[in-house]
């Protein structure tokens, strides 16, 4: 049976409130019973000790944990799990590569010979060059008047270098202005599926209009988003009409209103500290967290634990009096 994770709180917490009432159901009349046979059960003052009183409640409360735990790890998807033995949660790098026409203009880099697609895909070298060597997966779309998934989590860094250097792929879309808005939204719901604050977002154009309203929040997927312009911001060259240039001043919008930062990077390498969500090595602290995966494991002993026990409890210490059977006298010889 397939869940999504955000629903998983409400379906853990309706399968606990539902096992508690049906649990809650079976105490009553589980004391209903045990009132007409006190007596029995507790000798002549029909009374056990005060602090089984407490017996019923913890009994449902233990069954209701269970429960919880129980649905939680059944529809854990082992996402979220790190251990001190270095297998730490995935974080996955999402590239959004502008592939418009005007990416493939010579004006960027240091002596303004190089296409713009061939400087983005320096700068996305620089920049794989510095991730770990493992648990991180990459993830490339590509944008023109619309965003599109070119590869999807995967770990071949030469293929996502090769997207980028050049491939017309401009020429399978609708012919238009780049939509550098519409673009972010649909990358957006292309990786909300990603675990939360896992992925930092790369976004590589040399800018374009931008509509002042329309752009919605990125997914809680996305932990840090980075904008690289590339192309020379102040030369233009002649494409479709018009001057085309790094638009900066568009780009550094963009990223204002994304919450991330700009970089002019047509001839200047991208800082290594843009990366640090990416790059950075996970504190000692966060080796080994406890998530809610890990507080099932440990909320699910216990209530077992606490279920086994009470009848135990129950038997040596749940009543002052004890039955003492009566000693049998030999039979005497005739």
């Amino acid at each position: 049976m397939m869940w999504h994770a955000e629903n998983l709180p409400a379906i853990a917490l309706g399968a606990a409130l539902a096992t508690a009432l049906l649990a809650g159901l079976g105490e009553w009349l589980h004391a209903r019973r045990i009132r007409r046979i006190a007596p029995l059960a507790f000798g002549p003052d029909a009374q056990p000790r005060a602090w089984t009183r407490a017996i019923p409640w913890l009994r449902v409360a233990a069954i209701a944990t269970a429960a919880w735990s129980l649905v939680t790890l059944v529809s854990f998807d082992n996402r979220t799990r790190e251990s001190k033995t270095g297998n730490n949660v995935e974080r996955h790098l999402v590239v959004m590569l502008d592939v418009s026409p005007s990416m493939l203009l010579t004006d960027a880099g240091e002596s303004g010979e190089m296409t713009r697609n061939a400087r983005a895909a320096e700068v996305l070298k620089s920049v794989l060059d510095q991730l770990p060597d493992e648990h991180v997966s990459l993830t490339a779309l590509g944008f023109y008047t619309e965003a599109r998934m070119l590869v999807e989590r995967c770990r071949d860094r030469e293929l996502l270098l090769h997207l980028a250097s050049g491939t017309p792929f401009h020429i399978t879309y609708k012919p238009g202005k780049t939509d550098i808005l519409a673009s972010v939204n649909e990358a957006g719901k292309l990786i909300k599926d990603l675990p939360r604050k896992s992925a930092t977002l790369l976004i590589l154009s040399d800018g374009d209009s931008l509509p002042p309203t329309g752009l919605q929040p990125l997914p809680p997927a996305v932990a840090q988003a980075v904008v690289i312009g590339v192309g020379d911001p102040a030369r233009g060259s002649f494409i479709d009409g018009h001057q085309s240039r790094q638009d900066t001043a568009n780009l550094g919008q963009l990223a204002r209103r994304l919450g991330a930062r700009y970089y002019d990077c047509n001839f200047r390498p991208l800082p290594r500290e843009a990366l640090e969500s990416l790059t950075a090595e996970p504190s000692v602290g966060s080796k080994w967290r406890v998530d809610r995966r890990m507080a099932a494991l440990l909320l699910l002993a216990g209530s077992t634990s606490m279920l086994v026990l009470i009848p135990l409890f129950l038997d040596a210490f749940g009543s002052p009096w004890r039955h003492r059977p009566a000693s049998l006298n030999p039979q005497t010889s005739p």
